[in-house]
């Protein structure tokens, strides 16, 4: 069999280039035709920090990428909880103002004992005044005892808590610290509940044991609207001298001048020149307390503007202290009892002497309710000035 040499085989490459064009150059085609679209639908997720931002990237793409960076590593640092890195705990104690609540807080819920309070210092001071005011000596001696024995007190105090700020670098935790044992409103609050109460149930003798303390003097003659009175008048200059005026002076003078204020108040109460053989002794005390208590009762003033009655309060205030013995005492007690509508002041026994005060404040005679009412009133008046000084050590 012989072949014809005029048939023609197909050229190889050509065939094969046909087959990849048909095959290959199809496929890219269909990549080129859907790629575009495909990328515009359902592009792979990139996190914009995933990539470094070039020149060609816009200024508002950088600074959305650098913000999204700073998130995420926030994020990162805190993580999925509460971060307490992240709260100032210095705060607290950042403002003497601040430090002052602490304090009164600290005071109003932890129960300490009265020992461990300045106010436990009352018998070592009672019994330095039996040594230097004693019945044998002349009227000269006790005068000028009951001058130098409180100077000399406080002048210890004084030295010993200025040394204390000094070492600790004048510190407000350490401010803190003593404020607690120096701020007085537990005892006399408690007291007056204490009081209220037993004339509530009834046992009206036993409402008079517990109010011959608070008032330092005889209270067995006493009708139930007086000891009302009694412990109305005792819970509201308590307060205000052992409370009141302490953060006043704090907030003046800081923890020395609160210290001195409150050892006076001590020593004015522990030497009281309506007692029997007190009467020289401590008449220079008590003209020391009534001068420290006379800014505190100026700042009373705006503090008992928010009360139903301003104006009685103010009006009162000032006709206590023209009448009232005790000129600054009278103001706070004319100031209250007007605010509150009470009448305070008037007869009181001391060593079975009947002394005759006049009546300052309002119109109506006190009632076991007018004791909590009284009490309620100074220590609003307190929180308010707490309120107003903590506005403005924070510029509010």
């Amino acid at each position: 069999m012989t072949f014809s040499t005029s048939m023609e085989l197909p050229d190889i490459t050509v065939v094969l280039g046909a087959a990849s064009e048909s095959i290959f150059d199809q496929a890219y085609q269909h990549f080129n035709e859907q790629g575009t679209p495909r990328e515009e639908h359902s592009a792979p997720y990139s996190a914009p920090y995933d990539r470094t931002p070039n020149d060609n990237d816009s200024a508002l793409e950088r600074a959305s990428q650098a913000f999204a960076q700073r998130e995420t590593n926030a994020q990162t640092d805190a993580g999925p909880g509460f971060n307490l890195d992240q709260v100032d705990v210095g705060l607290l104690v950042s403002e003497p103002s601040l430090v002052l609540a602490l304090a009164v807080l600290i005071e109003m819920i932890i129960p300490l004992p009265k020992k461990l309070k300045l106010s436990g210092l009352s018998s070592v001071f009672a019994g330095l005044a039996r040594k230097v005011n004693r019945t044998g000596f002349s009227n000269q001696q006790r005068a000028f005892a009951g001058v130098m024995l409180p100077t000399l007190i406080v002048s210890v105090l004084l030295f010993l808590v200025l040394t204390l700020d000094l070492i600790a670098g004048f510190d407000l935790l350490v401010a803190l610290v003593v404020l607690v044992l120096v701020l007085e409103l537990r005892f006399a609050q408690e007291g007056s509940v204490q009081v209220e109460r037993a004339l509530r149930e009834g046992f009206k003798d036993k409402a008079k044991g517990l109010l011959a303390p608070m008032v330092l003097r005889e209270t067995s003659m006493l009708s139930e609207l007086g000891i009302a009175k009694a412990c109305a008048e005792s819970a509201i200059l308590r307060i205000f001298s052992g409370w009141f005026a302490v953060m006043v002076w704090f907030l003046i003078a800081g923890l020395e001048g609160a210290v001195v204020m409150q050892t006076i108040t001590i020593l004015a109460r522990e030497y009281n020149y309506k007692l029997r053989g007190n009467a020289l002794f401590g008449k220079y005390i008590f003209r020391v307390q009534q001068i420290m208590l006379a800014l505190p009762a100026l700042i009373l003033v705006p503090c008992l503007l928010i009360s139903k009655k301003p104006l009685q309060a103010l009006h009162c205030g000032k006709e206590g202290f023209k009448v009232y013995p005790a000129a600054v005492s009278g103001f706070v007690l004319g100031a209250i009892g007007g605010a509150l509508d009470l009448s305070l002041g008037g007869p009181r026994y001391y060593q079975g002497n009947v002394v005759r005060l006049p009546k300052v404040g309002g119109s109506n005679n006190p009632s076991r309710e007018s004791i909590l009412s009284a009490m309620r009133k100074i220590r609003m008046c307190g929180l308010i000035l707490l309120v107003c000084a903590i506005l403005i050590d924070l510029n509010v």
